[in-house]
């Protein structure tokens, strides 16, 4: 709130002068309201003065104390809606000093501060919530985890479920809509997911073992779950009813993780439905996909500049996309998928041109013996998402390492399904610059030559590759090592076997609260895995320490964030019963200690005479930061911030309970400030924790740490 609105005084302030006649109209210098470097110098810093300067025709210093000045106006002095004098309103500004060569350092009044924190709890549960509703809502699909349904969800799809899960959430937050999907890659001839069936079929009808079958203890649970039944199946019936089985599995296993999602999508529906087909022919229509016995590769120098583009005439077998190379968030894909029974079996290799949409080579859509490519059930894939949720404006695929080089080819498929709609052509492109072509109507440039057969076809690619690169977004998290005893730690299980997300979240529960029940172990090895993946940048490596994850101190950074929760909750709880039994009335469930003639008192309850310790405004501004933490987040996808504003909190909050002592019987007044701020602190770590898919308990059992909690 505070942010939010000393940047609105200031853009009042900067409309004022340019009225009359003191600044020039047109100035679009950005309005940054930052911390301090120092905290003694301010409770916060803005740049304006330095960075519009030039645009202004003026001294920084000079345009500084200009903006100054219209500031501690009496019209800008107050809240604003007031009139002239402020009457009725609180002061906002307590001072304004420059500093350097044109800082604004900015210091807020106590009853700004108190005035914000009634706002905090008018807001409760909405808190995180930015002020204004985001100006461009969109319908969003956010497709994340899909792996095989041959496996268990493991600890490395675990970033991948952490991250997305809270992507969505804090898309959610700011009021877009949200649409979660995981896609199944089912493909009834998949080459893996057979196997599995014939590993599954072999285990329950005691068969010869496949060559390279699955061998974890996860295949023989399935197996168990299957037998009993028919003496025989078919390995189409084994695949179908072995993939259901893991595919419940994983389920379970992602809702215990806090991760669910609102579909569920089956590649084999896309074949089935002959919507693959349809897509390969609408690709075939307008030009982005034919039989041409060639295939391009482009030559890329650094920056991704095209040097020279080889065009190699296709070899009687001519080599395809490697088997289980799948569109997957972390392992490999479905392989070949399924021929129909009606298709001819000698027919040209179907090749989309994607080098016409950035691509660095040419994809296999169908080969020669009808089987179709992965990237076939992509096209129609990619094609469907915009019904979910209905008329979607942008999609969001969340991917695993080594997977850099789907980017472009995601964007290429879903621009060669735009090529030729309406809006996008000639005449579409141009709207903004091509990063890397020439401007439209520019003549064909001799390796422009080799991809494209007109300078028209060149333009209505690159509008439609815009247009995709607008409309979906890949997002590629990086690896996660795990490490004990300061050293890289394989993930898996003595025997050899995968070691489950659901191995982790159990692990971590067991050892970091032994007295609690199985079910209580969950949800605490799930708070502190998802806690953990979330500390560093998605698309940074992580080390994921599995002995600070399994201490139950608050060496630990989730129990320390949960212990600050849980304290404010007994202060709270303290605070009641001594209203309870000491003033003879019910207690007030807002936190503040109620008296007759304020039963919930608002700021204008909450402003005693004593000036705020600086630890009660060092922790109220972290509260109010909230909002905006997860504003910058739905801009740049760093949803790590929001662990780090939580350890951050709950450190602020720590250093105001050890140096303000929050109820004190003899100060009815102080005692309502500092319990209407720590409800303003719970409903802010409540806020954050939700967001990120970890609980809030109201009561923990504490045990003695030996050391601080870490630093990030």
């Amino acid at each position: 709130m505070i942010r939010d609105l000393i940047q609105t005084q200031i853009s009042l302030a900067i409309g004022r002068l340019q009225a009359s006649g003191t600044l020039p109209a047109g100035l679009d210098a950005p309005i940054e309201v930052a911390d301090p470097r120092d905290p003694s110098h301010g409770d916060f810093a803005c740049n304006y003065a330095l960075v519009a300067s030039k645009q202004a025709g003026m001294n920084p210093r000079e345009l500084a104390e200009k903006l100054k000045e219209a500031l501690l106006s009496p019209s800008l002095f107050s809240t604003p809606g007031e009139n002239e004098e402020g009457v009725g309103g609180w002061r906002l500004f307590g001072s304004i000093e420059i500093a350097g060569p044109g800082f604004l350092n900015i210091r807020v009044t106590d009853e700004a501060w108190m005035e914000s924190i009634a706002w905090a709890n008018e807001r409760g549960a909405s808190l995180p919530k930015p002020p204004r509703p985001v100006p461009d809502a969109q319908r969003i699909n956010i497709e994340f985890v899909s792996v095989n349904p041959n496996g268990p969800i493991t600890v490395g799809s675990g970033r991948g479920a952490a991250f997305g899960s809270t992507l969505a959430n804090v898309m959610e937050t700011v009021g877009h809509e949200v649409h979660r999907e995981y896609y199944i890659n089912d493909g009834t001839n998949s080459e893996q997911m057979r196997l599995f069936a014939e590993s599954v079929k072999s285990l329950v009808e005691g068969l010869p073992f496949p060559d390279k079958g699955y061998k974890g203890d996860y295949v023989h649970d399935v197996a168990a779950q299957l037998a009993g039944g028919a003496m025989s199946r078919s390995v189409d019936e084994y695949q179908q009813l072995s993939q259901t089985a893991m595919l419940d599995s994983q389920r379970m296993d992602l809702s215990a993780f806090a991760t669910t999602f609102n579909t569920w999508f089956s590649e084999q529906s896309l074949h089935d439905s002959g919507k693959v087909e349809q897509s390969i022919d609408h690709l075939i229509k307008n030009g982005a996909a034919d039989e041409e016995p060639v295939r391009r590769k482009l030559k890329l120098a650094k920056g991704g500049k095209i040097e020279d583009v080889e065009v190699e005439i296709q070899p009687v077998e001519e080599e395809d996309e490697a088997p289980g190379d799948g569109h997957q968030a972390l392992g490999s894909g479905p392989g070949a998928q399924s021929l129909t029974p009606d298709a001819p079996t000698n027919r040209n290799t179907l090749w989309l041109r994607s080098t016409k949409f950035g691509d660095d080579m040419d994809r296999v859509l169908r080969r020669k013996d009808g089987r179709l490519t992965y990237i076939a059930s992509d096209v129609a894939y990619h094609k469907d998402k915009f019904n979910r949720p209905a008329n979607a404006d942008k999609l969001i695929t969340i991917l695993g390492p080594d997977h850099h080089g789907y980017i472009s080819r995601l964007h290429a498929v879903l621009a060669a399904l735009e090529l030729g709609a309406p809006g996008v052509g000639h005449q579409a492109y141009g709207s903004e610059p091509y990063s890397q072509g020439p401007a439209p109507d520019a003549p064909l440039s001799e390796i422009d030559a080799k991809i494209y057969g007109s300078k028209e076809e060149r333009d209505a690619c690159r509008a439609a590759l815009e247009k995709a690169q607008k409309e979906l977004e890949v997002i590629i998290f990086q690896i996660v090592r795990f490490v004990k005893e300061g050293k890289p730690a394989p993930m898996r299980k003595r025997d050899g076997n995968i070691y489950s997300l659901r191995d982790l979240m159990t692990e971590i529960g067991k050892d970091a609260a032994p007295h609690l029940s199985p079910e209580e172990q969950i949800v605490v090895g799930k708070d502190v895995a998802r806690f953990f993946y979330l500390m560093r940048s998605h698309d940074t490596h992580m080390d994921f320490d599995i002995d600070l994850a399994t201490k139950g101190t608050d060496e630990n950074p989730v129990f320390y964030v949960q212990y600050a929760h849980a304290r404010i909750c007994s202060i709270l709880r303290k605070a009641e019963e001594a209203m309870a039994s000491g003033a003879g009335h019910q207690a007030s469930r807002s936190g503040s200690v109620p008296d007759a003639q304020s039963p919930t008192p608002g700021a204008e309850g909450l402003m005693p005479g004593a000036p705020l310790h600086p630890k009660e405004s060092a922790l109220i501004k972290k509260v109010l930061d909230l909002p905006w933490e997860v504003q910058r987040c739905a801009e740049d996808y760093g949803v790590h911030r929001l662990t780090t504003y939580a350890i951050e909190l709950a450190r602020t909050f720590h250093h105001f309970y050890d140096a303000c002592r929050v109820i004190q019987p003899e100060e009815p007044e102080l005692t309502k400030r500092r319990l209407a701020i720590c409800e303003a602190t719970r409903h802010a770590l409540q806020g954050a924790l939700k967001i990120v898919g970890v609980s809030a308990p109201e009561k923990m059992e504490r045990a003695e740490s030996a050391a601080p909690v870490m630093e990030i």
